[in-house]
């Protein structure tokens, strides 16, 4: 008997198969976003920001990628080849287009924080305050900027395989409520507010709660470590205020006061009362000894120890000694590297019920095994930056605050006599 093979399909009717089966795996979600705070950069060029396109989807696409490997990435893969294996697939790559496809729709944007001049309190902040600790950059003489104001409001839309809808969400919940837009955004800017994805209130226990279900739902362990920067467990946060520009500040004071405050990281000084003393912190010191260079008053004090324990807190560090004469400027770097990020994200976390918690978000990173300074060629090893002695003596910024001299440890124990308090999970 003769076998009948049924009639081939036309072109037209295998494409809305294929079609129809490509949708059937997909899906797609909207997140309504408000920045608020300063944005700093976002644009095409570094640093710079962009009215008539103020949020571009690469943009996006590079944050999430970042909060996707610091949550689930972290959770599934323990090695950088499996991460950038799984990785592609969700995100894509530059040979491998991604499925996950980001659409970005936000208004032009003109409002702005203004640089006005270099004796004047800019961008509408305090000349010594908080935000110019974070802000330098953005006001110094080779790199001035205006600032993008806090308010914009623009919308998401992602669409992606069914399978990959965990790693979607989880990467929107930790960039949104952890993460920013632009440069600085460790430092607070550019920092971001979803309410579908935020806790229901900025006080401790909600956000407690929050937390606990957020880390369920996506499956993340914050105890894990890996080649990579990881979200950990180490989440602090102070007393909720009213508005998110405050809290902001209250979140970036602790860090200023710790590494430059007068008391914590440096004496009162005897001159000007806006002329900062000389640092408690061994870093000058250590750069005038290691140069043989220094102002006649500066003399390296004999108490204090060769090191750099603010290398923990970010890299590059640049020593610049305003109004001495004689003191040395340079640069230090990990190295062979250009940088090395910041383990702290300190930013407001605003809740659903409009207030913002001052929060302090600890990434685990891998410390830097070697240092050096630039226009030298010399360089420090792991004990110039973890070390005992740095807790040791008189006026040490760590002096019963890390009996091992690790400054991160240090910061977390100043946070919390600053009534921070650890998120319970």
């Amino acid at each position: 008997m003769r076998e009948i093979k049924p009639a081939p399909q036309a072109p037209e009717a295998v494409r809305a198969n294929e079609e129809y089966q490509r949708r059937k795996n997909r899906s797609e979600a909207r997140f309504s976003v408000e920045v608020i705070t300063p944005l700093y950069g976002g644009g095409a060029a570094l640093g710079i920001n962009d009215p008539d396109f103020p949020i571009r989807s690469t943009s996006v696409r590079g944050q999430l990628r970042f909060w996707w490997r610091a949550t689930r990435g972290a959770a599934q893969c323990e090695t950088p080849e499996a991460l950038f294996k799984r990785e592609r697939e969700i995100w894509g790559s530059a040979d491998t287009p991604s499925s996950t496809v980001i659409e970005v729709r936000a208004p032009e944007w003109k409002n702005l924080r203004k640089y006005i001049g270099p004796r004047d309190n800019n961008y509408g902040f305090g000349r010594f305050g908080s935000e110019a600790y974070v802000l330098f950059p953005a006001s110094a003489e080779t790199s001035r900027h205006n600032l993008m104001q806090e308010g914009l409001q623009f919308e998401i839309k992602v669409s992606f395989e069914k399978n990959f809808e965990k790693d979607v969400f989880c990467a929107f919940w930790a960039w949104a409520n952890f993460g920013g837009l632009g440069a600085r955004t460790r430092r607070g800017c550019g920092a971001l507010f979803c309410k579908e994805l935020a806790p229901a209130r900025a006080a401790l226990e909600s956000v407690s709660l929050w937390l606990k279900r957020g880390l369920t739902e996506y499956g993340l362990n914050l105890n894990v470590k890996r080649e990579w920067p990881v979200l950990s467990s180490q989440i602090l946060t102070g007393a909720a205020k009213t508005t998110s520009m405050t809290a902001w500040s209250d979140a970036v004071a602790p860090m200023k006061n710790f590494r430059q405050g007068v008391g914590v990281g440096r004496n009162r000084g005897s001159k000007a009362p806006n002329r900062p003393g000389r640092s408690f912190w061994p870093e000058p010191d250590t750069l005038r000894r290691a140069t043989g260079r220094n102002n006649p008053e500066h003399k390296p004090s004999p108490e204090i120890p060769d090191g750099f324990p603010r290398a923990m807190l970010g890299l590059p560090i640049v020593f610049h000694f305003a109004g001495s004469r004689g003191d040395p400027e340079s640069e230090l770097y990990p190295k062979g590297k250009k940088r090395m990020g910041s383990p702290f994200i300190l930013r407001p976390l605003k809740g659903q019920d409009g207030q913002s918690a001052p929060m302090t978000v600890l990434l685990r990173t891998l410390v830097p095994k070697e240092l050096e300074l630039k226009g030298t060629s010399k360089t420090f090893d792991a004990k110039s930056i973890v070390n005992p002695k740095f807790a040791a003596y008189r006026n040490a910024p760590m002096r019963g605050r890390s009996r091992d001299g690790n400054a991160i440890e240090a910061f977390i124990a100043y946070l919390k006599e600053q009534r921070f308090v650890e998120v319970k999970l």
